[in-house]
Order: structure tokens, then sequence, then C-alpha cells
């Protein structure tokens, strides 16, 4: 993992992009910009600090500065297909400029709580996220004054709703250094390649060029979970996914996403999600 050069040019506070390419970037990274990521097509894993889950298209997320994130294509057919690529658009801000000239307008402790909050990055849903990327699409066909008025109407929406979740934990902390950027994006990109198998400790443990206990220290310290903890998050975060198909069963999700029985996979279900596996389709269901 490793810090990205500069998203905003110098002596701007805003900046917007958008993505269009086979894969979104599978190299976890941090900028000092916050990022608000609105996903037009794609889907995948997620990983923002230490949340881990399934990304689809139509998700809104707003991270804060240098939280280390990617979104991760577990499906590709894109290659050969331009109609398959991923796509997104994220606006990225320069929170201190922003705050520095904003002071003089009067107070801006919402807008210091919103970047407080982003630091666990902030799931953006319901009536909010509609409006806010409207407004995203809009800033991309503006300029001048009017554009600076949408961006502004943005994190006025995004500093005052109430129709959002926290993603990382609150404990969470950046310990990540540029020299573990190649060892920890191997064991990532393996791990997301294979959770639906059984993972030994020793065979990810070699993809590392370390021993098993090494390992285990390295690992617990850059991700803040043991690596079980960490299998199981992505285990779970896919069978989210599936429960969205009421064709398929608990069970046949259960061995699908890698648990070797029933039981363990509802156990780490309610551990992950505060909820059973059949309470969380039951949701989904009632919409």
């Amino acid at each position: 993992m490793k810090p990205v050069p500069a998203m905003i040019t110098p002596g701007n506070i805003f900046s917007i992009r958008e993505f269009n390419q086979p894969l979104f970037s599978s190299e976890f990274h941090f900028h000092e910009e916050c990022q608000l990521a609105y996903i037009i097509k794609g889907s995948g894993k997620r990983i923002i600090g230490d949340s881990i889950d399934h990304f689809d298209e139509n998700e809104l997320v707003f991270i804060g500065s240098n939280i280390p994130h990617l979104w991760y294509n577990t499906e590709n057919k894109a290659a050969e297909n331009k109609s398959l690529h991923s796509i997104s658009l994220s606006l990225f801000i320069s929170p201190k400029q922003l705050l520095e000239h904003l002071t003089a307008f009067g107070n801006i402790h919402k807008i210091e709580q919103l970047f407080e909050k982003a630091q666990r990055g902030m799931f953006i849903s319901g009536k909010s996220k509609i409006r806010i990327i409207s407004l995203l699409k809009k800033a991309t066909h503006q300029h001048g004054i009017r554009h600076i008025i949408t961006l502004l109407q943005i994190i006025d929406l995004l500093s005052n709703t109430e129709e959002y979740k926290l993603l990382a934990s609150s404990t969470y902390t950046n310990l990540f250094q540029w020299r573990d950027n190649e060892r920890m994006n191997n064991v990532y990109d393996y791990l997301i390649k294979h959770f639906k198998q059984d993972i030994s400790l020793k065979e990810v443990a070699e993809i590392a060029s370390m021993n098993p206990h090494a390992f285990c220290r390295f690992f617990k310290s850059r991700t803040q979970k043991t690596l079980t903890q960490f299998i199981n998050e992505i285990r779970i975060g896919h069978a989210c996914k599936l429960l969205n198909n009421k064709n398929q069963s608990i069970t046949q999700i259960a061995y699908k996403c890698g648990f070797n029985n029933v039981s363990n996979f509802n156990r780490f279900f309610k551990i992950v999600k505060n909820q059973s596996p059949r309470t969380y389709r039951k949701e989904l269901e009632l919409g």
C-alpha cells in the first residue's frame, strides 16, 4: 500500500475525475485529499481502513484524508468488451484548503465534524445519496461560480445528512508504510482471489516471503485483524451479495463463500453484521 500523488492541481480545492477502465486499481492506497466516490458500474470487494465488504454499482462513499482504500473487481470480462468497463465518478477535496477558505464566512464546525466522520469512511444512502449523485453529475458540466456553488451544496448535504453508516472501526489507525506496498498488495490479491477455498497461514506467509509467526505479527499490525478475521470478513461480504438471490439457500451460500459448515457461517456472519443471515435477507426483502 502506498500514498499516491496529489489528486488536485496546486492552488485548487476541488477536482472531479471519471475513471472508465476494465478494472479499478487493485493497489491499496491513500491520499491527502478526501474522496467522494460514486460507483457507476462495477462490483467486487471494497476495503476502507479495516472495513471489508462487497461493493456494487450505484454506491456512494465519502473517504477521509489518508485512509487506505481500494475497490477490487472480483469478476472481469471487460478486457474484450468496453460496455463492461468499471466506471466511477470521484470528487476530491482538499480539507485543509477548504476549511481555511470557509473560515472567513463563519462557523465551520459542522464541516470539521464531517471530515472527522470521514476518517472512518461514510457509506451514504437514501435521499441524500440521490441528491448528492445528482449534484455531482451536474458539477461535471459546470464552470466558474456555478461549479463552486454546486460543490459547496454537496459539502452542505454531506455535513447535514443522517443517512449514512460509518465503515472503519473507531479504533482504526493507518499504520502502513510505503515499503510494505508490494508485500501487502500480493497478500490482498491472493486472499481476494482465493477466499472461497481453504487458505492456510503457511501459504499466505510464503506469498509475503515471511515465516508464519513473523507474518502473523506483521499482518495484524497493518490490518488490525488476524488473518482468519480478514478472510472471514471477505467471505461475509460476498455472502451479503449472494443473499440478494432468493433462489439460493443459506446453506448453499455458506459453502459458496468458503465456509465448511453452516454453523460457522452463521456464527461469523453475526459477529461481522450483528445479525443472522436469515434476518439480513428478510431486511433486504423489506427494502
